[in-house]
């Protein structure tokens, strides 16, 4: 399936080489690392390697969720049809999960570490059955906290719904363990010992399993043998979380919610005007306040100036908080860079109505505008009251809106020319195609590459406004932002028409191999 998959698509298959080169880079690191371990005491090795295999262990259950997406090679979903029980479709996934670049690269790590072991035999045995142990927590953990967050065996809307507070967790997470963090290094500066915080990650299910052999190299047989129960207690028992929830979501029936009927409802198609552009512009707008895939993008936005402030050290009057609505408007004008992917097979409808590239350009991207410009404003303005710097408002705005619009002006250039794989409408948002995490950063980085460039000219006297102070330069980059951001709004609408009336049919025929039509 994932031959497939890849073959169908050459840019999957490019990201997909590079996932391999940079997880053999990062093997290759861990192989020396641990080797040189091995060399150490036997308290520091035993340390390392429980802190190591429980950071692993986190990452298998917070990464694909969180950040990379869940990989959708063996869906669930896609397997049901087959004449299989819950059982062995649970293998097969934990299979698959095993098989794939993380799982080998995991796999592989979790070996080195009989590097460290070599001088203790009983160690080295205790890891044969450890090492498996573990990398399985690893993989069943992934999976069953995948199928517990993507709400499997319930509506669409549920579904969307968990995935909206996955998301808001992960936002409100992110500052709190980098004040854990810190938390840590003030204990560690007032005596508190590594080793401490260590021995208690031992006794927790992310790190039993990794520190019994280091317990029975130090001759802690009562204590390794107590672990080795957590670590199989702890793979027992998601393993029955993740078969109910795959119970849940194969035998039983899905539920569908009952249509309802809205005589006289049109939504955003009753307010906008009756025009190729109106209908367009309804569309997409309808697609930014309803879609979770969308509100998934807009939810990263109230986290920058969190982390401006976190990285400033909490210094609310501090140059780094006052500019986080330029941040904002940065990330915030590129994120509808794809936006016909998003339609998915779909999109053959939007052809059949021979709307003009134009047209269809600027109804999307004045359908972005209209939510992203008033929330980069709104920061903009909350930003600058809590700092109490009114005097840099006219530097701040006139930047943060040239790089908003700039922005669309690109993404109305490259959502004509890019087909990236995304969920399907009411997938989790936590998804992943596989090969799409280096394609989606690589038309990323081009995009922000653009605007960063672009936006030059109201940037330059916005900064010279925050460093030199209010004056003249803060006004010049508010009367220059928005009117050379429009500007640039502008011919990115009509380049972008262009691509779109002449490579419109090449995006569908993309977008139709990505759903395997």
């Amino acid at each position: 399936m994932l031959g497939n998959t890849l073959m169908r698509s050459p840019m999957q298959l490019v990201g997909f080489i590079f996932g391999v080169l940079g997880a053999l880079w990062m093997l290759l690191l861990v192989g020396v690392g641990l080797f040189f371990v091995g060399t150490l005491d036997v308290d520091i090795a035993r340390a390392a390697v429980t802190a190591a295999g429980a950071i692993l262990t986190l990452g298998w259950v917070i990464g694909p969720v969180f950040a990379a997406g869940i990989d959708t090679t063996l869906d669930p979903a896609k397997l049901a049809p087959f004449p299989m029980t819950t059982r062995q479709m649970m293998i097969a996934i934990t299979a698959g999960g095993l098989t794939g670049v993380p799982g080998i690269v995991t796999t592989l790590g979790a070996l080195a570490t009989f590097l460290v072991w070599a001088r203790h035999p009983v160690a080295a045995i205790a890891a044969i059955v450890c090492v498996p142990l573990g990398v399985l927590i690893c993989v069943v953990a992934s999976r069953a906290v995948a199928a517990l967050a993507g709400g499997l065996g319930s509506g669409r809307r549920t579904r969307e719904i968990v995935g909206l507070v996955g998301f808001l967790a992960l936002i409100f997470a992110s500052p709190l363990l980098i004040g854990i963090m810190n938390g840590l290094r003030v204990a560690t500066d007032q005596g508190v010992q590594l080793q401490t915080i260590v021995e208690a990650l031992s006794w927790t299910p992310i790190g039993a399993a990794w520190a019994v052999p280091g317990d029975l190299a130090t001759g802690a047989w009562l204590t390794g043998s107590l672990r080795l129960l957590i670590a199989a207690a702890t793979l027992a028992l998601l393993w029955l979380l993740w078969w109910r929830s795959l119970s849940a979501s194969v035998v039983a029936p899905p539920s569908r919610s009952a249509s309802r009927s809205r005589t006289g409802s049109l939504g955003w198609f009753g307010v906008m005007p009756s025009s190729p552009v109106g209908a367009t512009w309804a569309r997409s707008l309808t697609s930014w306040t309803r879609d979770m895939r969308y509100l998934r993008q807009l939810l990263i936005l109230p986290l920058l100036p969190v982390l401006m402030l976190v990285y400033s050290g909490g210094d609310v009057t501090g140059p780094l908080f006052a500019i986080s609505g330029l941040l904002v408007g940065f990330f915030a004008g590129v994120l509808a860079y794809s936006d016909v992917s998003y339609d998915g097979t779909a999109f053959a409808t939007v052809l059949q109505t021979g709307i003009r590239g134009r047209d269809d350009r600027l109804g999307r991207m004045l359908g972005a505008g209209t939510v992203i410009v008033p929330l980069v404003v709104l920061v903009d303005v909350a930003t600058l009251a809590i700092a109490d710097r009114w005097d840099a408002l006219p530097a701040v705005l006139g930047a943060s809106l040239a790089l908003v619009l700039v922005g669309l002006g690109v993404s109305a250039v490259s959502s004509a020319l890019l087909v990236i794989p995304t969920p399907a409408p009411g997938d989790s948002p936590f998804k992943r195609v596989p090969g799409s995490s280096f394609v989606m950063f690589l038309a990323f980085l081009l995009c922000w590459v653009l605007v960063a460039v672009l936006s030059l000219p109201a940037v330059i006297p916005a900064a010279i406004a925050m460093i030199t102070g209010p004056g003249l330069a803060g006004w010049l980059a508010l009367a220059i932002g928005p009117v050379w951001g429009v500007l640039v709004f502008a011919i990115g609408v009509i380049v972008g028409g262009r691509r779109f009336d002449a490579g419109a049919p090449a995006l569908l025929a993309q977008l139709r191999s990505f759903r395997g039509a």
